[in-house]
């Protein structure tokens, strides 16, 4: 495959670069110098190791083929982050492919991932709604001779992560802290917002991040003193939203906070539980928590409106570094190390503005996150330390800068 021929390539280069010497101005072969840019933002620069090779000096990917699967119909995020890993794709050299979900079963995942294999891929982003077919779909990959990168899924199997980390194609894994993120959010209500009485809007159990999300709000709740009132599972329509909240303010009258566990419920469970809380005008006395972003959260923010806390963006993120892992391990970066493995933390939304920059700066499907040279400053050619410090500090701020 195409890695195979990089890696000759690349023990070429190093040692025409010995014999040549080290006073030679010459351009390595198969090098590129991608266009200059003042996109990149100051907070990008480093000093010291993590800086011997110039970042904006790298080997080009051509042919070098990446493969993702692409969820069709799951909104702006998605196709954020379709448009990013195109650009990043673009900057590099590398040929950008994808194979379209069928269904949402394990079955529809092993499918498309068989798909990318048929397609030729010499790297492969893997993500998948549970870890049911990971043993599978990383069996068909290392039969394959293929590279991958597991996203937005912590292995929670001690067998199945220590089969997985000790495969010699894997490159690595990203994923959120998705029960911390939920304690912080409680925290969060009931300190900054008085919240004493709380709700859930949940996820049908079994579903992984969003049974970690139920333990971290669980053990906030204890921590905290928080009353946590009921659990609604099975939502399926913005009206089952707006009915369970109604049955939650016959009940509990008491209930001063609703924490919706996200999910692809999210957009429904907003609009009905807000309409719910309007209906008994309710809009200034209830806030509402949510994980993962919705399409329209402006309009439920600010004086007078129920939705006080969002995180998520994680999604995105998590699609950047298992792109850029699978092109670095390509290029000879960061080969000789353990497996990536970095967190990406949920950016937070609190105002109408926070969410309108969002919007436009981190899951705008007409441009990408962040493109050509800021790829080089940032994270491409870069020490997995650079990485990780890269995906811990990115905030919508950050990546507004990326576009001023």
């Amino acid at each position: 495959m195409m890695k195979k021929y990089l890696a000759v390539l690349l023990s070429m280069v190093m040692v025409l670069g010995l014999l040549t010497g080290c006073g030679s101005n010459a351009p390595a072969p198969s090098s590129t110098t991608p266009e200059s840019s003042s996109s990149a933002p100051a907070e990008a620069e480093t000093s010291g190791a993590e800086n011997e090779a110039p970042a904006e000096t790298v080997t080009k990917l051509d042919g070098y083929k990446i493969g993702a699967v692409y969820v069709n119909g799951a909104g702006a995020m998605f196709e954020a982050a379709d448009k990013t890993l195109r650009d990043l794709c673009a900057s590099t050299g590398a040929e950008y492919v994808t194979a379209t979900l069928a269904g949402y079963d394990d079955a529809a995942f092993i499918s498309a991932y068989e798909s990318l294999i048929d397609q030729g891929c010499d790297g492969v982003m893997v993500y998948t709604f549970s870890e049911g077919p990971i043993s599978l779909i990383a069996d068909m990959l290392d039969e394959a001779d293929v590279d991958w990168f597991l996203l937005n899924r912590r292995i929670s199997d001690d067998a199945l992560r220590e089969k997985v980390f000790s495969m010699k194609n894997f490159v690595g894994n990203s994923y959120c802290e998705e029960e911390q993120n939920a304690y912080d959010m409680v925290c969060e209500l009931n300190k900054e917002l008085g919240v004493k009485n709380l709700a859930v809007i949940g996820l049908a159990q079994g579903d992984l991040n969003g049974d970690l999300r139920d333990k971290g709000i669980a053990r906030a709740c204890e921590d905290c003193g928080v009353n946590l009132l009921t659990e609604t599972r099975g939502i399926a329509t913005v009206d089952d939203v707006t009915n369970a909240v109604e049955g939650i303010i016959a009940t509990y009258p008491e209930v001063d906070g609703i924490f919706i566990v996200g999910g692809v419920v999210t957009t429904g469970a907003l609009a009905g539980a807000a309409q719910a809380l309007s209906n008994h005008g309710l809009s200034d006395k209830v806030s509402i928590a949510m994980v993962d972003i919705s399409a329209g959260m402006s309009e439920y923010m600010g004086e007078g409106q129920p939705l006080k806390l969002v995180t998520g963006g994680n999604l995105v993120m998590d699609n950047i570094l298992a792109g850029v892992g699978l092109i670095n391990h390509a290029m000879g970066v960061n080969v000789d190390a353990e497996p990536y493995i970095v967190n990406t933390h949920m950016m937070s939304i609190r105002t109408p503005e926070d969410a309108k920059d969002y919007d436009e700066y981190c899951e705008n499907p007409n441009q990408p996150v962040i493109s050509g040279q800021a790829w080089f400053d940032t994270v491409i050619g870069q020490p997995l330390e650079k990485i990780v410090a890269f995906a811990s500090d990115f905030s919508i701020e950050y990546a507004k800068s990326l576009h001023q």
